[in-house]
């Protein structure tokens, strides 16, 4: 079952993470936010979505989901793409441009020796 799926996930993000966030209680928070009416069709963006659910609070003022947004604000921090990567080896002359295509012994060498 997806819903089910979706609760262990939350659990194990929450302890992969390790940012402090119980994993018993992101998951209660996760229970509670799905019965939640969600955010304007509209939005696209994630973060505008997410802000949605950040922004609710509990009759206190205090955030409903205080956990659950400190968990989710860490995972949308993530880099997921390589482009900084990428543009160190760039920097860093590791990369093989069009003119440096052939790898000869000599090549090869070079780059393990350094």
């Amino acid at each position: 079952m997806k819903d089910s799926r979706s609760i262990a996930d939350i659990a194990v993000v929450a302890r992969e993470i390790a940012i402090g966030v119980s994993s018993d209680v992101a998951q209660a928070e996760w229970l509670l936010l799905r019965m939640e009416t969600g955010p304007r069709e509209d939005i696209t963006w994630i973060d505008h979505f997410w802000s949605h659910y950040f922004g609710l609070v509990n009759e206190r003022g205090d955030s409903k989901y205080p956990e659950l947004t400190k968990l989710i604000k860490a995972v949308l921090t993530l880099s997921h793409g390589s482009a900084d990567v990428e543009c160190g080896f760039l920097h860093s002359g590791r990369i093989l441009g069009e003119d440096q295509a052939l790898m000869s012994e000599r090549v090869l060498d070079r780059y393990q020796d350094s």
